[in-house]
């Protein structure tokens, strides 16, 4: 159940956005969208898992390193994490900040390149602890810099016009809260299995925020 709700909020949000482009065809959310699109398309094909004996072809998965998602899902994140750089770096303007952003580009890659060559084949079976760490960081730093060329310009005054303003803020709940519950989870349960069931909710509580904020960005937006 909680994972069609998560789909219902994703498609709300992909659609909302076209309907965002659908009025200022030269936004410079497009990419983002585009990115929407791509967690929707991952999302569904991420759920493989759920039609094991239900759908033969992908028995043939069981025993193989692709039995499990975690594959699909790490190469997700990598690609997320350059593209909330490559994205911000395309909305700040002061020079230090993009500085700042392209700095980061090139660390991601030494740490992405060192988390994959020490988790090997756990890369098929577990999350990349470390890029998942990493990316929280840099998605903190990619809002911070972005709030804070708001707050010394005139945008200040009309900030919720911006379609931006709401994704950043649906971006920061969702990469605060989520990230040390997915990796410290695996400790946690086996000393309070109830753990699970609230990671559960907090999982599907911050999902609507982080969707709904998008959802009100594009639809609520007079800029961008």
């Amino acid at each position: 159940m909680e994972g069609f709700i998560i789909t219902f909020f994703e498609l709300l949000a992909a659609f909302a956005g076209f309907f965002h482009l659908s009025k200022k065809s030269k936004s410079r959310l497009r990419p983002f969208v585009y990115f929407l699109v791509i967690t929707v398309f991952v999302e569904a094909v991420g759920s493989y898992r759920n039609f094991y004996g239900k759908i033969d072809f992908l028995d043939n998965l069981i025993g193989t390193k692709f039995e499990y998602n975690a594959w699909l899902y790490n190469a997700f994140l990598i690609f997320s994490l350059f593209f909330y750089l490559k994205f911000y770096l395309s909305i700040v303007s002061i020079s230090m900040n993009k500085l700042i952003l392209k700095s980061l580009i090139f660390i991601s890659f030494l740490i992405v390149g060192l988390d994959l060559y020490v988790s090997g084949t756990d890369y098929f079976v577990y999350n990349l602890e470390y890029s998942f760490i990493w990316t929280t960081f840099v998605v903190f730093v990619c809002v911070a810099l972005y709030f804070y060329e708001i707050l010394i310009s005139d945008k200040v005054l009309k900030f919720y016009n911006s379609s931006l303003f709401y994704i950043s803020i649906g971006l920061l709940i969702w990469w605060l809260v989520l990230p040390p519950m997915i990796v410290y989870m695996p400790l946690y349960k086996n000393v309070n299995p109830g753990l699970v069931t609230l990671r559960t909710y907090i999982f599907l509580i911050s999902n609507i925020i982080l969707y709904s904020g998008f959802i009100i960005g594009f639809l609520w937006s007079k800029e961008e």
